[in-house]
């Protein structure tokens, strides 16, 4: 029994040691992602986002993100008399909350959402801010 016991916790142990470690955000988080407004769950408070090669119906303003491996990013924002321009920003991610801080270029907070799942053609998340 004990050394039945023994092995069964240096497997444990090895398989700990040399298990693969995966990154977060996966791979599939670097790209050009557009809101998809439509998508949302008010009642659970989640925000859809697909990527900018998706077909969207018209919208006269949807949110767009890209983000770079880099902590780099750019996004879209409304100006004066509906005049869309991008701001280059930075981004970081908490992997323990699974939190992302978007700031502007001038290191202000313009963005902080909770992932709750990420896909190839799918970002779910919720808005803290």
């Amino acid at each position: 029994m004990t050394r039945t016991f023994s092995i069964a916790c240096l497997l444990f142990i090895s398989s700990c040691l040399f298990a693969q470690k995966t990154t977060y955000p996966p791979k599939e988080f670097y790209t050009c992602w557009k809101a998809a407004y439509e998508e949302n769950n008010e009642k659970a408070k989640t925000n859809v986002f697909r990527p900018c090669t998706y077909t969207f119906r018209p919208s006269m303003f949807r949110l767009e993100i890209e983000f770079f491996a880099n902590g780099n990013c750019k996004y879209l924002q409304v100006g004066a008399a509906d005049l869309h321009y991008y701001i280059d920003g930075k981004w970081s991610c908490d992997k323990k909350t699974k939190t992302i801080t978007i700031k502007d270029d001038k290191d202000k907070v313009a963005y902080k959402y909770k992932i709750k799942g990420i896909k190839k053609e799918k970002l779910t998340f919720v808005m803290l801010n």
